[in-house]
């Protein structure tokens, strides 16, 4: 029977009342305060659907129907896709995914092996754990401990006792001073001789040598008074002409022109100005013409000459010669020598002085002095102190544990340690002690004061001192150390006090190495050394390599709109597909996807391109193996897949069909609106330069730096394009 438009119009309008009704039974359905069992609405059953997308870079199209939609109305390559609707449809679900974000480029090339240090640590010998040497950062092992990690053992000294107390004494000092006098005096006098000389005779005595003549002397004399005047309380003869001297008066001097430098020097030795004439031209007979220094010449010339000929040694003398022929001693001695140096002639004059009368007078002088006189002597008592020690404490045992090989798990446990004994008290009075006359404080001189109480004893304390050290490897020792057994016992008036008792029962053992400072600890000896050392620690060196890789952000997914519709206006509704964006190129962005367009229904924006160039954090690399392989790769992350973004605001979505397997089948295969994955990075070297000391001795899992052909075995991951969108229409 065929329908008239007003019976299909009434069939609309209960189609219409029939949808409405269900949506007011699912609206109440949800309502909160509904207390019955909520059941799950089946969603309406397909009856056709469409869907219009890239099959790679051709645009396809597929339309289903049936039940489930299993058969295929078409499915083909088009340039252009376009949706007819069906009659008869009370609405239509529109979906719309726009096209995907290109993925980021890693920009990869090859990261920067860095080697770093060496590294210094110092590690306890005690309570080193499996974690310890399992770390990669480390990399020790049992048998590194074993061959490097030295002897230890672990020591105690038991408990010392306390020192006795002190006592205090005074010591008495006797002495019998004067304690009152006067003082006297008393004058001397004493008579003093003053002679004077009255009358001088000067005397002259001249020499004269040359090479071709003997020499001759004279000696000619003077008298004359003298008014020196001089005095004294005794006198002595002025010189002889035996034995001649220089006198202070009737010395021979010489004034002449600074301006002139030669002098005339006759035989006997006395000299006159001749002006700068030639010294070379006269002989010693007729007088010579000498060069003399002027006054105030420097005396570094002076120096000894010798005569060549007559082996005679000259005196000392001031010396200038300016053509190597003539020099002077002094203005009363001259001397002539030849250019090689020979004397050739000379004159001594000597001219002296001696008293030959005097007058002799006498004066006398009174001095007063002083003197003390005591009258009266005392007893004189003074008072020190001093004081008996107490005796000293004493020490406890010093004892060790067993010798152990350095390892894992060594500990070191304190288990009783007493304190230190108590001193005893010193005795200390606080009175003064006051010398004094006559009446002593004590009659001795070695006096004990009384105190309040007495020096004590000093205390020990009982029992000994322990430890437990080793591991559950090589045993663990239980160490006792006897503790002092008796304190220094304390001062008396008579003596000092006695020393404590030191403990000497060990169990293990004595230490006899020589380490053992302080209560307790351990004692390493290195492997490499004969030195015990107390409480000390390995010192372990590194150095390691680290590199890093990178990777590129994925593309986002592009945006998935849904929405139902009544019917369509236009049934030319033009479709435009979003392809996806570019992946990005040496470490750059990629590309935006592209927006997909159902006429002006709906419109899904494309996703955003990701980032590129993301660089790791530097990675600790294990150490180079000859012939070792180790790969790192870091891809790039994964794109999400669209989620409907606006399906939660529209009531009408509940309407919508379930998709069918053919269509989520496309959806998936095609990752339709799926961003393009990150580029990524991939080192197929992944090792570096990795070695280690403990105490100087270098591991023998250490490892040097790979070759170059080696630290550039890398490859960069590619980043993935964006995948477009599509329109999706169910009815």
């Amino acid at each position: 029977m065929k329908l008239t438009k007003r019976m299909r119009k009434a069939f609309s309008m209960v189609e219409l009342m029939l949808l409405l009704l269900f949506v007011s039974l699912i609206t109440a359905a949800l309502t909160p305060v509904v207390t019955k069992k909520h059941f799950k609405m089946p969603r309406p059953a397909n009856h056709g659907a469409y869907m219009c997308y890239y099959d790679g870079n051709q645009l396809h199209e597929i339309r289903l129907s049936g039940k489930a939609l299993s058969k295929v109305v078409f499915d083909r390559n088009v340039s252009q896709c376009k949706f007819d609707p069906p009659e008869k449809v009370s609405y239509f679900h529109v979906s719309a995914i726009g096209g995907g974000g290109g993925g980021g480029d890693s920009g990869y090339t090859g990261g920067t092996y860095t080697s770093l240090g060496p590294f210094t640590e110092q590690l306890d010998p005690i309570g080193i754990t499996e974690y310890m040497v399992s770390t990669a950062q480390r990399d020790i092992t049992r048998k590194d401990f074993q061959d490097f990690g030295g002897q230890i053992y672990g020591f105690v000294i038991g408990a010392g006792s306390g020192k006795g107390g002190d006592q205090l004494y005074a010591n008495r000092s006797d002495s019998y001073p004067c304690t009152i006098n006067h003082r006297e005096t008393y004058t001397t006098t004493t008579t003093y001789r003053r002679t004077s000389c009255t009358s001088w005779t000067t005397y002259t005595s001249t020499y004269y040598h040359s090479s071709d003549s003997s020499s001759g002397t004279s000696t000619s004399g003077s008298s004359h008074d003298s008014d020196r005047g001089s005095s004294s309380s005794s006198h002595t003869p002025g010189s002889t002409p035996s034995n001649p001297t220089t006198s202070d008066k009737g010395s021979h001097s010489v004034n002449h022109n600074d301006n002139s430098g030669y002098y005339n020097v006759k035989p006997n030795g006395s000299a006159t100005s001749t002006g700068k004439q030639n010294p070379g031209q006269s002989g010693l007979n007729g007088g010579i013409n000498v060069f003399l220094p002027k006054p105030g010449h420097s005396g570094s010339d002076s120096y000894i000459l010798k005569d060549k000929k007559l082996r005679l040694d000259l005196p000392k003398f001031r010396f200038y010669n300016p053509n190597n022929e003539v020099a002077m001693l002094h203005p009363n001695n001259a001397f002539l020598f030849s250019i090689n140096n020979d004397l050739l002639a000379y004159s001594y004059t000597y001219t002296y002085s001696r008293c030959t009368n005097y007058t002799t007078n006498y004066y006398t002088r009174s001095v007063v002095n002083y003197y003390t006189v005591c009258d009266k002597h005392q007893n004189y008592y003074s008072y020190s102190t001093a004081t008996h020690t107490g005796g000293a404490g004493a020490g406890g045992a010093v004892c060790r544990s067993n010798i152990k090989h350095g390892g894992i798990g060594l500990v070191h446990e304190v288990v009783s340690m007493p304190a230190k004994g108590r001193d005893g008290n010193d005795c200390y009075p606080t009175y003064n002690l006051s010398p004094e006359y006559d009446s002593p404080h004590y009659s001795n001189s070695k006096t004990c004061f009384t105190c309040s109480g007495r020096p004590e004893n000093g205390e020990a304390i009982a029992g000994n001192s322990t430890i437990k050290f080793g591991s559950s490897e090589q045993g663990i020792d239980t160490v006792n150390a006897q503790n002092s057994p008796r304190g220094g016992t304390a001062a008396t008036c008579n003596s000092n006090g006695v020393a404590g008792t030191a403990g000497t029962q060990c169990s293990p053992a004595k230490v006899t190495e020589g380490c053992s400072p302080g209560r307790y600890g351990y004692c390493l000896k290195r492997w490499n050394s004969s030195t015990w050392e107390a409480n000390t620690t390995y010192t372990f060196k590194f150095t390691y390599s680290q590199n890093y890789l990178q990777y590129g952000l994925p593309g986002l997914q592009g945006q998935y709109k849904t929405m139902v519709i009544r019917s369509f206006k236009d049934k030319d509704t033009a479709i435009i597909i979003g392809k996806g964006g570019a992946k990005g190129v040496d470490g750059g962005k990629g590309g935006d996807g592209q927006e997909t367009i159902f006429g002006e229904i709906i419109r899904a924006k494309g996703g955003e391109g990701g980032e590129g160039g993301q660089t790791t954090a530097p990675e600790w690399l294990e150490g180079y193996r000859e012939g070792a392989t180790a790969t790192r790769e870091e891809g790039g992350v994964k794109p999400e897949k669209p989620q409907p973004d606006n399906a939660s605001s529209n009531i009408m979505n509940f309407l919508a069909p379930q998709d069918s397997e053919k269509i989520a089948q496309i959806m998936e295969t095609k990752r339709i609106g799926y961003g393009g994955q990150g580029g990524g990075s991939r080192h197929n070297c992944w090792l570096g330069e990795y070695r280690k000391w403990l105490d100087g001795g270098e591991l023998e899992h250490s490892y040097e730096m790979p070759p170059a052909s080696c630290t550039s075995d890398y490859e960069t991951i590619p980043a993935e394009e964006g995948h477009a969108g599509a329109i999706i229409i169910r009815w």
